[in-house]
């Protein structure tokens, strides 16, 4: 989260005619959850992201999740509001994906089983592609990493 509270606290003390003044600490808050349209600053996919989202390409794409590495299992990843919009935000990753952006300079590969397992099903998205997922993919997806 790039959102941050700062507070500052002043205490003015007046101790046998001596003034004494203390300041605090400054101390970054930042929310450990967020809410969409609250406190979620919209994710976008860059240049050199690859970017799985909620909805397809058609639907308006909407949830954005930013991949950053391989990722054997999206049980635990969750989509984020994206500048196209929050449906889907707070997910899971895992069998609810649609869509792929990849913006980098390599070909990304979506699994249908964790731990990159092609025997069931895999789609490769080509770099610099922006693509729907297969039939067999959409809401199919179990792992994901650059090929």
């Amino acid at each position: 989260m790039n959102r941050k509270l700062i507070s500052i606290a002043a205490v003015s003390l007046n101790i046998f005619g001596l003034s004494v003044v203390s300041m605090g600490t400054a101390q970054a808050q930042v929310p450990s959850t967020c809410t969409v349209d609250v406190n979620c600053p919209p994710y976008k996919c860059d240049p050199g992201d690859v970017c799985l989202y909620y909805n397809s390409i058609a639907s308006g794409l909407n949830g954005i999740y930013k991949q950053y590495g391989p990722i054997p299992d999206y049980r635990d990843e969750r989509f984020q509001i994206s500048n196209y919009g929050g449906e889907g935000a707070n997910q899971s990753v895992k069998n609810n994906a649609a869509a792929v952006n990849n913006r980098s300079d390599r070909h990304f590969g979506v699994y249908y089983n964790s731990n990159y397992n092609c025997s069931v099903a895999c789609q490769e998205i080509f770099s610099l592609t922006q693509k729907d997922l297969n039939s067999t993919m959409k809401n199919n997806n179990a792992s994901g990493t650059k090929l």
